[in-house]
C-alpha cells in the first residue's frame, strides 16, 4: 500500500461560503467520523488479539497495521479539507509514525553464505546458512516436492555482507552491538535509530546491482512479462532454533525501479529496538549480522488463504482446516470480513467435511505500486472462493508438506487468475488445546452480594480495592493507589490515575473510548456501560471486580483473585507476539489527552492513537465554528416560524428538514434533524420564557447601563437577533447571539454511538464582568450535574460530551435548550455567590421560571 497516494491527490476546493462549500466540509467531516472509529476497531481487535491466546501470523499483523495506516491517513486527509490545509504539519507527523510501524514489522539474524544471488531454482535446505530458514523450506517445496511456488531469486547473506563491506558499516555495527543494554530503553532507542540509518543510507555496490539485474532478467525470460516482486526477509535461524515465524519485513509489489530501496527496508528492519532484545535474549546478537532476502514474483491472486494440517484450537488431529477469500492474503486475516472456512478430513480419505461460505464483500488486489482495497461484484461476494476441485488438491499438497517436515504446518497459498495454485510458505503450526473453565467457589453470592451484574467489559481481569468516587477531574489529585476508580462517564483525562487504580467501574461508556483503551494498555480490569455504577457503590466500600464474569461483588474476595488463571503462556511467549507488540508501540498509547494543555499540536503526536485523539478533537472544533462563515444570500436558509424570539435560520445540508419544504419558512413539526429536535423541545418548553423582562437588582441594571454605552458597536447589522442551525439529519451546528452574549452548539447524535458527541460554549452578557462570571458558574455547575466536561474561563464556558447513546445525548440537548432560556439575562440578578447557588437547585429542581427568586426591580428588556 502507498501510504501517501491520499496526500498527494489534491482536490478542489469549493468557494468559502455556499451551500456547497458548507456541504464539502460536512462530507469531510462524515468521512473523519468513519474513518476514526474504524480506526479505534482496528486498535481495539489487535489489542485483544495480543491479550487473548489467538492463532494468528504475520500476515495478519501486516493487514492490520495495513488497514489502520489507510484510515489514519484519511483522518489526516479529511481534517486538512475541513481546516483549509491549517493542519499539514500532521501528514509528516504521520509519515513519521508509518515509518517506524513498517520498521516494525520484521527483524532479522542470519549465517554465514558463499553465493550473493541464486535463482531459486537452485536453492533447498543445504543452503540453509545462506539463504535461511524461510526460503531454504520454500526452495524444498519448489526444488525437492515439486510442488508449485513463484517463480525468483534470493539475495543472500553474502550480498548483505557486501553491503556492509563496501559501506563500511561491519565495524560500527559490530561497535553498536557490543556494549548493547537491553534494559536501557533510552539507549536502545539511540541505537536503533542509527543502526538502521546507517543501512538505509547505504549504497548499493555495482556488482550486485549487475547480478540482480541479471537474475531480474532471467526471470523475465521465464515468465515472459516484467514482474512485480515480493521481497521477503529470510533470517538464519527462522523456523529452526527460534521460530521468527514472519517477523521480519516483507515488501509486497515492488516495481523493479524501486528495489533497492526496498531491499534496505529489510535489511534495516532486524535493527529495531525489539529485535535487538529479542536477538539478546536469544544469545544469537553475535551471530544475527546476516540477512538473505526472497524476491519472488508477484502472485495477482484470484484466492488466497491459509491451511492448517491440523485444528489448532479444538484438538483434532485428523482434520486440515482451510481458510480463504477474495483476491491477495490479508482478506483472509484483517479482520474486516469472515473468510470461507472449510474442514476437509484426513483418513481415509481427503473429503470435505464442513464447509461455511461467507459474504465477502471486499479483497485486496496488486496497485500500481503495493496493493490496495476494492469492492468484490454482487454476483461474486457470496461465491466460494475455492472450487472443490482447488480443495482437494490444497489438501493432497498440505498433507504432503506436513509428512516431509515431520510436523502440523501452517501454509499460505495463492490461487492466481488463471486458477494455478501457488504455495507461498510452511511454517510448523503452533497447537493451542482447550484449557477447563473456572469453577467459582460454592455459596459466594451468599457471601458477597452482587451489586453490579451487567455492563460491557473495556478489559478483562479480576480486581478489589475500595470505591473512589470521580465527580470532578479535581478528585483525581486526591486518587488513591490500588482504589477503583468508579465515575458517571469515560473521558480521557482519567488515564491520569490508572497506573493508580486497580479496577474501573464506569456508568456510561464504550469499549472502544480513549479511557477504555488506555485501562487496556494499563492491565487495569474495567468495566463500562453499568448504567447505576455511581448510584451503587459507595465511596470507600470495598469491591471486587470481576471483569471476566461482567460482576461487581461486595467486599474482598481472596477466592477469585488468588485462584490460578487458566492463561496458555506458550503463544504469548512466541516471537509473533513479541513483534505484535512492537507494532503496538506505535500505534495504541495514548498521550495527547487533554486538548487544553499547551501540548495538544500535531507536534506532540507519537502514536497513531494520538492522532486520532488530535483529529477528532480538532475536527469538531473545526465544525463548532463553520456557523460562523455563514452568510445569508449565499446559502438557501429557512426560517422558523415561532413565537420565541429567536429568528432562527436553517440551512439543510441533507436530512434535517422534510423534504418537501424548500420554501422560505418552516415549522417546527418539519424539523427532522435529531440534535435540532430534541434541542427545540427544550428551548420550546412551556416553562421557559424567551421574552419580557426579568426582575433584577439596582446595581446589576447599572451595570447594564454602563455596558450598553461603553461596548463598541456590533459589526453585523444583524447582531442582535441572528441565530443560525446548520443541520442535517444527526448533524447540528447551532449559533446564537441574543443581545451582548453567544452561544454555540455542535452536536452529532445517531445510533452509532462512537460518533456521539456534544459540544457547548457560550460567552458574554450585558452585565458587569464578575456578574457575568456568575452565571457563568451557574451554567458550569448546571452542565457538570448534566454529565458534561466543564471548563470556565471568566465569563466563557465551554462544555464537552462524547460517545454517549443516541436517547441520553437528546435528553441532554433538552435539556441544554431549557438551560439557555432560564440563563437569559440572569448574569444581572445574581449579586453574590449565595444567589448562584440559589439558581443552580432551581433549575435541577425543575423550577424554570424561578418562582421565588431574590427580590430585585425589573428592569426594560435587554436581550
Amino acid at each position: 500500500m502507498k501510504l501517501l497516494n491520499l496526500f498527494r491527490r489534491k482536490k478542489p476546493s469549493a468557494p468559502a461560503g455556499g451551500e456547497e462549500f458548507f456541504k464539502k466540509k460536512y462530507q469531510s467531516f462524515k468521512n473523519l467520523l468513519e474513518a476514526n472509529n474504524a480506526a479505534l476497531e482496528v486498535m481495539s481487535h489487535m489489542e485483544a488479539t495480543l491479550e487473548g491466546d489467538y492463532v494468528f501470523d504475520p500476515q495478519f499483523i501486516r493487514a492490520s497495521t495495513e488497514s489502520i495506516l489507510e484510515k489514519v491517513q484519511t483522518i489526516v486527509q479529511e481534517l486538512n479539507t475541513l481546516g483549509d490545509n491549517r493542519y499539514a504539519e500532521l501528514i509528516k507527523v504521520y509519515q513519521n509514525i508509518a515509518a517506524k510501524i513498517q520498521n516494525e514489522t520484521a527483524a532479522a539474524p542470519s549465517g554465514v553464505p558463499i553465493s550473493r544471488v541464486l535463482p531459486l531454482s537452485q536453492v533447498d535446505r543445504r543452503l540453509l546458512l545462506q539463504v535461511g530458514g524461510k526460503i531454504a523450506n520454500l526452495g524444498e517445496i519448489k526444488n525437492r516436492l515439486q510442488l508449485p511456488t513463484p517463480e525468483g531469486f534470493v539475495l543472500t547473506n553474502e550480498a548483505y555482507r557486501l553491503v556492509l563491506a563496501e559501506n563500511r558499516l561491519t565495524e560500527p555495527l559490530a561497535s553498536f552491538l557490543k556494549d548493547l543494554d537491553i534494559n536501557n530503553m533510552e539507549q536502545l532507542t539511540e541505537k536503533s535509530r542509527i543502526l538502521r540509518e546507517m543501512l538505509l543510507q547505504a549504497k548499493i555496490p555495482s556488482s550486485l546491482v549487475e547480478e540482480v539485474n541479471q537474475q531480474y532478467d532471467h526471470l523475465i525470460t521465464a515468465l515472459a512479462y516484467k514482474p512485480y516482486l515480493a521481497l521477503r526477509s529470510s533470517g538464519l535461524y527462522e523456523d529452526l532454533e527460534s521460530s521468527f515465524a514472519g517477523q521480519f519485513l516483507t515488501v509486497l509489489n515492488v516495481p523493479f525501479d524501486r528495489f533497492f530501496p526496498s531491499y534496505l527496508e529489510v535489511l534495516a528492519s532486524q535493527f529495531t529496538p525489539t529485535a535487538l532484545v529479542y536477538l539478546s535474549q536469544k544469545r544469537l546478537l553475535q551471530r544475527q549480522l546476516a540477512m538473505s532476502v526472497g524476491c519472488l514474483a508477484m502472485v495477482p491472486a484470484r484466492s488466497s488463504g491459509v491451511i492448517f494440517t491440523a485444528e489448532p484450537t479444538g484438538g483434532r488431529d485428523d482434520v486440515l482446516v482451510i481458510d480463504a477469500a477474495w483476491g491477495l492474503g490479508p482478506a483472509v486475516v484483517d479482520g474486516s470480513l469472515t473468510p470461507d472456512h472449510f474442514v476437509l478430513s484426513k483418513k481415509p480419505a481427503l473429503d470435505l467435511l464442513e464447509q461455511q461460505i461467507s459474504r465477502k464483500t471486499k479483497r485486496w488486489i496488486a496497485a500500481d505500486k503495493g496493493i490496495k482495497e476494492e469492492a468484490v461484484p454482487l454476483e461474486e461476494d457470496s461465491q466460494p472462493a475455492l472450487t472443490s476441485e482447488e480443495l482437494l488438491t490444497l489438501g493432497r499438497y498440505a498433507l504432503q508438506l506436513e509428512e516431509y517436515f515431520g510436523s502440523p504446518q501452517d501454509i499460505e497459498f495463492s490461487v492466481d487468475q488463471q486458477g494455478q495454485i501457488l504455495l507461498l510458505q510452511s511454517r510448523p503450526l503452533t497447537l493451542l488445546r482447550p484449557h477447563a473453565t473456572g469453577v467459582l467457589p460454592p455459596h459466594l453470592e451468599e457471601r458477597h452480594p452482587v451489586l453490579l451484574d451487567h455492563g460491557t467489559v473495556a478489559c478483562f481481569g479480576v480486581a478489589a480495592g475500595p470505591v473512589f468516587l470521580v465527580d470532578h477531574e479535581a478528585d483525581l489529585s486526591r486518587f488513591p493507589d490500588g482504589a477503583i476508580l468508579v465515575a458517571r462517564h469515560t473521558t480521557a483525562r482519567y488515564g491520569a490515575v490508572l497506573h493508580k487504580a486497580a479496577g474501573m467501574v464506569i456508568d456510561i461508556g464504550s469499549a472502544t473510548s480513549h479511557l477504555a483503551i488506555l485501562a487496556r494498555e494499563f492491565k487495569i480490569p474495567a468495566l463500562v456501560d453499568t448504567g447505576k455504577a455511581t448510584q451503587v457503590l459507595r465511596p470507600g466500600q470495598e469491591i471486587t471486580v470481576d471483569a471476566n464474569q461482567i460482576k461487581v461483588y461486595e467486599g474482598r474476595l481472596e477466592e477469585i483473585l488468588q485462584a490460578p488463571v487458566a492463561k496458555t503462556s506458550l503463544l504469548a511467549e512466541t516471537p509473533i507476539y513479541a513483534r505484535l507488540r512492537r507494532v503496538l508501540r506505535w500505534i495504541t498509547p495514548l498521550r495527547l489527552t487533554d486538548p487544553q494543555l499547551a501540548n495538544f499540536t500535531p507536534a506532540a503526536c507519537q502514536t497513531l492513537h494520538d492522532i486520532t485523539r488530535f483529529a477528532h478533537q480538532i475536527a469538531v472544533t473545526e465544525m463548532f465554528e463553520l456557523g460562523e462563515q455563514a452568510r445569508q444570500g449565499e446559502v438557501h436558509m429557512v426560517q422558523l416560524q415561532t413565537n420565541i424570539p429567536l429568528n432562527l435560520y436553517i440551512i439543510d445540508l441533507g436530512g434535517g428538514i422534510r423534504t418537501d419544504h424548500r420554501g422560505r419558512f418552516v415549522s417546527p413539526e418539519d424539523i427532522t434533524s435529531i440534535p435540532l429536535r430534541a434541542l427545540w423541545r427544550g428551548i420550546s418548553h412551556p416553562e421557559i420564557s424567551w421574552a419580557g423582562p426579568i426582575p433584577i437588582d439596582v446595581r446589576g441594571l447599572y451595570s447594564v447601563v454602563s455596558r450598553s454605552l461603553t461596548a463598541a458597536a456590533p459589526q453585523h447589522a444583524d447582531f442582535w437577533a441572528r441565530t443560525l442551525a446548520i443541520v442535517s439529519e444527526n448533524y447540528l451546528n447551532y449559533s446564537s447571539r441574543l443581545g451582548y452574549h453567544f452561544a454555540t452548539i455542535d452536536a452529532l447524535v445517531s445510533d452509532v454511538r462512537n460518533d456521539n458527541y456534544l459540544n457547548f460554549r457560550f460567552k458574554g452578557g450585558a452585565a458587569d464582568e464578575s456578574r457575568r462570571g456568575r452565571r457563568a458558574r451557574f451554567l458550569g455547575e448546571v452542565l457538570t450535574r448534566l454529565d458534561l466536561e466543564v471548563e470556565i474561563t471568566g465569563d466563557l464556558v465551554v462544555a464537552r460530551l462524547w460517545k454517549y447513546p443516541r436517547p441520553l445525548l437528546e435528553e441532554k440537548l433538552d435539556l441544554l435548550g431549557r438551560l439557555m432560556g432560564c440563563a437569559r439575562q440572569r448574569d444581572m440578578v445574581m449579586a453574590d455567590e449565595t444567589t448562584v447557588e440559589w439558581y443552580i437547585q432551581a433549575f435541577l429542581e425543575g423550577n424554570y421560571r424561578f418562582a421565588g427568586e431574590p427580590g430585585s426591580v425589573t428592569p426594560p428588556d435587554q436581550d
